[in-house]
């Protein structure tokens, strides 16, 4: 049964567009990031404005795959220290809205570089990112999971760009009209569904590490009812949502055993 017409309008209508331009400070060099050949933008929220040890990890770990990495906090508070290059913005608009601040400031990167978006909602990594970052040659867009849940589409909490395409009209267009949304469903289905479709129109070819058909998980959340599998094809985290959400919990314990059996490594730190 879908949704009230009233109510989907009122999902749609959202609270505006995201003015990509408002940013409220930066700490670090952006040059260096725009003239990079590989970016990691990392959209970071955190309402105290800590940055995570998993964050401060990844930085580590895709710094030592080649990327220039920088957090965008829409935090309320802003960090008082950062792993990386810096973007302070309002905090609107979710992690598109931080990506679309971060693609602003950097004009260079987003024609040139291989660009990397990826959030602080999965803790990790318990092992390397070379698996996970090894993009194919014929991929335009690389993924490490697809869902079908309202409708097939690429999982965004990681997605990594060949050089150039996110200069592509299509991409560009979407990510000049993200709006701020408070609903979840209405993100996924504008936002993280909106980009695969962006991705589509403009013709680009994307790769999935583990795709949902794949993993044999249906229409649900294949990063939640595949997480060991994702670390058995090289994904080194799982999603923060795994170990919090009361719907989907698993124990801590059963997190840190996976890791142990599968990576060799210890998530006890995490």
């Amino acid at each position: 049964m879908g949704l009230p017409q009233e109510f989907t309008w009122w999902l749609d209508r959202g609270r505006g567009f995201v003015d990509s331009t408002d940013v409220r400070g930066t700490a670090g060099d952006l040059a260096t990031a725009d003239g990079a050949d590989r970016v990691a933008l990392i959209a970071h929220f955190d309402p105290a404005g800590r940055v995570s040890y998993s964050t401060r990890r990844m930085v580590e770990a895709l710094s030592r795959e080649g990327f220039t990495c920088v957090l965008v906090t829409s935090s309320p508070v802003p960090p008082r220290s950062t792993p990386a290059t810096t973007v302070i913005r309002p905090n609107v608009g979710y992690d598109f809205g931080s990506w679309a601040t971060a693609l602003s400031l950097l004009p260079r990167a987003r024609q040139h570089a291989e660009v990397l978006l990826t959030n602080d909602s999965i803790v990790g990594p318990f092992a390397s990112l070379e698996r996970a970052t090894a993009r194919p040659a014929d991929a335009d867009v690389w993924a490490i999971t697809s869902t079908t849940q309202i409708r097939p589409h690429l999982q965004s909490y990681w997605l990594q760009f060949r050089p150039g395409v996110l200069s592509s009209p299509p991409l560009v267009r979407f990510f000049g009209s993200i709006r701020d949304y408070e609903n979840k469903v209405a993100i996924v289905r504008h936002h993280e569904i909106g980009l695969s479709e962006a991705v589509g129109r403009a013709g680009l070819a994307s790769r999935v590490l583990a795709p949902s058909g794949d993993l044999g998980v249906g229409r649900t959340n294949p990063t939640l009812a595949a997480w060991q599998e994702l670390l058995r094809r090289g994904f080194p985290f799982v999603k923060r949502s795994l170990l919090r959400d009361l719907r989907v919990r698993v124990p801590r314990e059963e997190v840190e055993v996976a890791v142990r059996v599968i990576l060799g490594a210890d998530a006890a730190p995490y």
